[in-house]
């Protein structure tokens, strides 16, 4: 088989793969299909903007994310679509399913990129919406990561921030679920799902949690950077 073959066959596979996963039928689901992607289709009805608006995905991996949110949003054609990850591996992933996408179903490219949350690529107030979902928690030092953002935001544009809150019920069940069977819990949860979307767990593409803070420290933060919380919205899984 051709090399443009096998990737043709393996996005395929991965297509399928992420309409079935029970844990995009569930968690995913009310993540991406729910809060990001009803959000972003809400705010773009919202416009009245005769330029395109310019959305961006802020560690987005191989674009798991910003794929389920253009799907909701494919109506909505003065878009232009952006992924950002600092692994280059994960961005080459992204842009490999964005091309099978434009070729083989007739879609809006997604440009992806490689690039750093705290010197992002693009002029100040230059971005409409931004997406940045389970990614603050990996950064020692998020507030220059947060100033990033504000930076290339338009006056009126759109941050959407997800973070794991340890003092939510779910999140506080699933760490005492973890210890008590020694890590199976999350070994059983993630089954399947890493095998396919994933690289390997570990220290290398910063899967680390190193800044899981409740609510109110990122709230003040957002405010200290003139970024103030319109809407707080929990995730139950």
């Amino acid at each position: 088989m051709s090399e443009q073959g096998l990737e043709k066959n393996d996005w395929s596979q991965a297509e399928k793969f992420f309409a079935r996963s029970w844990t995009h039928i569930f968690y995913f689901w009310k993540l991406r299909q729910v809060m990001l992607a009803n959000t972003v289709k809400k705010l773009l009805k919202q416009s009245k903007d005769d330029a395109p608006t310019r959305i961006i995905d802020l560690g987005c991996g191989p674009g798991t994310n910003i794929f389920d949110v253009y799907d909701v949003c494919s109506d909505f054609k003065q878009v232009e679509w952006f992924g950002l990850d600092l692994n280059q591996r994960e961005a080459a992933m992204g842009s490999a399913r964005s091309k099978y996408r434009v070729q083989e179903r007739d879609m809006e490219a997604i440009h992806f990129m490689s690039g750093d949350i705290f010197k992002l690529p693009f002029a100040d107030s230059s971005i409409d919406i931004l997406i940045s979902s389970e990614v603050v928690e990996h950064l020692p030092e998020p507030l220059p990561a947060l100033k990033e953002m504000q930076r290339v935001l338009k006056p009126g544009g759109y941050a959407m921030v997800t973070t794991p809150n340890p003092r939510n019920l779910p999140e506080m069940l699933g760490y005492a679920l973890d210890k008590i069977t020694f890590g199976g819990f999350k070994n059983f949860y993630w089954k399947g799902q890493d095998e396919v979307s994933a690289p390997k767990l570990s220290a290398e593409v910063g899967f680390g949690h190193v800044s899981v803070h409740p609510y109110p420290i990122w709230r003040d933060w957002f405010e200290e950077i003139g970024m103030p919380v319109v809407k707080k919205v929990h995730v139950i899984w």
